[in-house]
This record gives C-alpha cells, structure tokens and sequence, in this order.
C-alpha cells in the first residue's frame, strides 16, 4: 500500500486499448451509496488517446502521473524495495514462532486459533444458550478481555491456546482460551432416532403418546426414545398393554427398574392396560403386575388404567369358547371385574381418582347406539358404566384407516386406489378417522347424555410394509402400503389439531400404534407394520 504513491497501474477495458485513462465519477442520483461509502467516490476508466494515465484515489489523496514507457523502470523499483523489505523482516523477526516445535506447528496454531464472530451460522440458534470467549495478551503490560454471546442447540466444550509472534515485537505473547457449553432444548436418551427426514412439527404434543409393543418392553424398555421420530418434540406419554407376562424370558425387576428411569426422567405419564379373557386366574395376576408397577412407577405419572382391550371382538377369537362369550356379556364377567379394579384403586392410597376406561373398535358401531347382541352387548354394558362412573370413565377407540372393510377401489380396470387414499391418510374433518371419531361420539352422547365425556383415540396407525393381516380389497392396490403412505399418514398424526369438525368437541388424547426396535425385525428384510422406525435409523443399535 505505501509503494502505491510512486507508480500508477494503467486499468483496461474489456473492448480492447493499451493507453487509459482514469477519471473520478460521482454515484448518479438515482443510485442509493452504501452506508458509510457516501464520500467515497467510484473509480472508472475509459479509453484515452495514447497520452499519460493519471490516477486520483480517494484513499492515497494526490493524482500520479506516470507513463506507459516507463513501466520497466517502476517494475524494477518494486523489486527492489520488496526485496528490502523481505531482508528486514527476517533480520529483525525471529525464525521460529514462539512455542512451536518445529514445522508447520506455529502457522497451524495462528491459522487454528482465530474467532468467529458471532453473527456467523455456524450453529443452530437456541433462545438460552451462551458462549463465553476470553482473551489475554501480554506484551506491554496490557490485559483485554472481551465476552460475546451467541446460540446452539449442540452440546460442545473446547478449549485453544496459541502462541504467537509478530515482527513488530522480539517478545510478544498471545494466550486464547475459548469454551462453549450449550444445553440441548431436549433430554437425550441412550437411545435416539437420527434422520435427515422431517415430518414436525407435532402439534399439541401434550396429548399425543406412543404405544409400546411387549418387545420394546420387555427387552429394551431403557432403549425407548425420547422425543418422537423424525420430529423435534418429547414423548409425553406411553400406552403399555400390559405390565408383565410371566412367558417372557426377560427380567422383570430389571425391566421394571429401566421402565421407571426412563418414565421419571422423561416426565412421561402412561395408561396402564390389564387384560379380560377366559382365563380367569390368568386375569387377576395380570391385574397383580399392574397394580405393582403402578405403585413402584408412582401415582404422578399414572394417566388411567384401562380393563380390556376390544374385548367385543373376543368372541371372534378362536381360543373363544361359546360359553366364554356368553359369560363374558351376559353372565357378567366383564362388568364385574371392572367394578373389582375400581375398588382396588379405591383402596390405594392416593390412587381412587384415577380414570378408568376400556378399549374398543369400530365393531361397536354395528348397533344403535352400540352393538347389542348376545356376542356383545356393548350398549348395555355402557349403560351400567355410565351409572357407576359418570365422569371418571374415559371413552377409548382403536381407528384403523388401513384396515376399513367399508372402503374401495378406484373405478376402472387399472387397480388404482387414489381416492381412498386420500380419504384414509388425509386428518381433516371430512375424511375417513375424524369422521369415524365423530359418529362414535355422537353414539357415546345417546348414552351419557353429555357432549363433551372424556375421549381418547388409544390406537391408530399404517402399515409398511404390507400387513399380512390386511384381508380388504385394499391388498389389491399397491400404494397402499408404501412407505410414502406410512410416512404421510405419520405426519399428518403428529400436525393433526385433534379436531372432530365444526360445533364437535376434538379429543382430549391420542396414541400412535406403535413405537419398537430395528434390530429385532432386520434379519427378516423388513419391518414391522405400523412400526414409527421404519422410516427412521437407529444410532444405538447395541
């Protein structure tokens, strides 16, 4: 910069020409200057005739004129003078950088230790994180110290110190120390979903949960996640189906005490499910574990307990006898043993407020207001629950659009399905679950008489790949069971507002069927239907 004076360097033109000259133009008025350059002119050059080139910059001041037949003479003066700038250096500078060892060590510590500043992207923005830089030099005596804030959302910890000298000072000192610490917004788990797919964000997260499938809980109840796949939100509650089966081979105590860590840590509240089938002996010491793991998990995170699980279609069930299905509606044995649940939980301490419900499907649609036969008297069991729980009972639906025996295919020869698609993957009020959702509480107000009972949607889901227990027309048509369709229909669970429709009370909770392991079904080429990580990988797999 200060050699500049003495010589001029000619500017050309794209057209062509040898001789320039330069003349100082101001900025039009209809161009807006950049702030803070208002004063400063633009520099143009344009063609001259062959004669002197002169320069005015509005940084070194003065014009200087030089002329094209003297360019081997400036040419020769800068080599000069750089060369003698180039032998003081080394003359007055040491050949080594202070605290290297050798090599290349002291350029990588000068290049390695410079500060970014801190409007810069390098990390992901949070609202609450800080990062702290300080800085000492010692030289003359002088110490500065200088403090920045700036956001992540990673959790990073480092510390650089470099030493540097200058040919200005034989003994300068420079000592950089910087540490960042962040806190993640979220918890991490020991296990964790990563994917560069999505499909958030998840709306009213408070009352959305997953299903948990026995061999998640049984084997790897430690390895649950903590927010929902492919989404940037926490869990905030699980739906268990049972709380032990005494065929599997797991520990239970072990099981239970990684259950536990992961529900108290992650503020997860869970509806417990205990089983009603024809065994009886086999339905008290499942009611046992349930009670057990209730009071080892503890009261606060208990959100209901829930007696049976579609026990309307028992009677379809193989293992079911004629006298069973009998028994169950008629004789009594359901609505007795939910009365005996309910008055346990009255006898445990802090434990008789909490809801109670039983889980049912679309079959209960078949009657007015619910299917009434000898198979499956659902009505008039609701009639009884209604007059001995009232408010404290909660109304729970298992909705499956995928396998809905009332839907078809496209018209046409082609085997297309678009049209059901779209009713069946789409969440708004006029399409296949709201609208489900919708006429089982218009029945469950014939009942109770009120509009707006606690409802819960306990079971929803999509199959990839197909599920082998699909037997509609829908088996015939091959989108159907994609993992686009998986991945659509997820998505639209998780923006879903819960909503019913106009002048309809939404849902008060909802549960996605459900949330399992990549290793277990790896072996078999595929995944498991409805499972939320078949479109996810896993980071622990161990």
């Amino acid at each position: 910069f200060w050699l500049k004076p003495f010589f001029s360097f000619p500017s050309f033109r794209r057209d062509g020409g040898t001789a320039m000259e330069a003349e100082t133009v101001q900025d039009s008025q209809d161009a807006v200057p950049a702030p803070g350059r208002e004063a400063i002119p633009l520099m143009r050059a344009r063609e001259g005739d062959g004669s002197e080139a002169s320069t005015h910059s509005p940084l070194l001041g003065s014009s200087v004129a030089g002329t094209a037949s003297g360019s081997m003479v400036k040419t020769a003066s800068i080599i000069v003078l750089c060369a003698l700038a180039f032998g003081v250096g080394i003359f007055l500078g040491p050949t080594k950088a202070a605290g290297s060892d050798g090599g290349d060590e002291g350029l990588e510590s000068v290049v390695g230790g410079f500060s970014l500043p801190s409007w810069m992207p390098f990390v992901p923005h949070a609202e609450t994180n800080t990062t702290t830089s300080s800085t000492t030099t010692s030289s003359t005596g002088t110490f500065t110290t200088a403090t920045r804030t700036v956001s992540s959302t990673t959790r990073t910890t480092f510390t650089k110190t470099t030493f540097t000298t200058t040919s200005m000072t034989k003994t300068s000192k420079t000592t950089t120390s910087q540490t960042m610490t962040t806190t993640p917004r979220y918890p991490r788990g020991r296990f964790s979903c990563l994917s560069d797919m999505n499909l958030g964000p998840v709306k009213h997260p408070d009352k959305k949960g997953i299903a948990m499938d026995d061999t998640t809980f049984s084997k790897c109840p430690s390895l649950t996640a903590v927010q929902w796949p492919n989404a940037q939100e926490n869990i905030s509650s699980l739906r268990l189906f049972k709380a032990w089966d005494a065929n599997w081979e797991a520990d239970r105590l072990e099981a239970w005490k990684a259950l536990k860590e992961y529900i108290v840590s992650s503020g997860v509240k869970v509806l417990y499910g205990t089983q009603i089938s024809c065994n009886e002996t086999a339905d008290d010491t499942d009611w046992l574990f349930v009670k057990e793991l209730m009071i080892y998990i503890g009261r606060p995170h208990v959100m209901g307990v829930a007696v049976g699980n579609e026990v309307e279609l028992l009677h379809t069930q193989k293992t079911c006898s004629k006298k069973c299905a009998e028994d169950m509606w008629d004789g009594g044995y359901f609505l007795s043993k939910v009365m005996h649940r309910a008055n346990d939980l009255n006898a445990m301490p802090g434990f008789a407020d909490v809801r109670l419900t039983t889980v049912m499907g679309g079959f209960v649609l078949g009657g007015q207001p619910f299917v009434n036969t000898k198979e499956a008297r659902v009505h008039e069991f609701f009639k009884k629950i209604n007059a001995n729980f009232g408010r404290r009972w909660a109304w729970s639906w298992n909705t499956y659009p995928y396998f809905d025996p009332h839907i078809v295919m496209d018209k046409g020869p082609w085997h297309t399905c678009s049209r059901a698609m779209m009713a069946a993957i789409n969440f708004a009020p006029s399409s296949m679950l709201p609208g489900q959702l919708r006429a089982l509480r218009t029945r469950m107000q014939q009942v109770t008489g009120n509009g707006d009972d606690t409802m819960w949607l306990t079971e929803t889901g999509w199959s990839y790949p197909r599920a082998s227990t699909l037997s509609t027309v829908m088996r015939n048509c091959a989108e159907w069971s994609t993992s686009e369709a998986f991945a659509l229909y997820y998505q639209g669970f998780l923006e879903w507002d819960l909503g019913l429709g106009p002048n309809v009370r939404g849902l008060d909770h909802a549960f996605f069927f459900h949330l399992t392991r990549f290793r277990q079904f790896r072996r078999q080429g595929e995944f498991r239907p409805h499972s939320l990580l078949s479109i996810t990988r896993l980071q622990d797999e161990a």
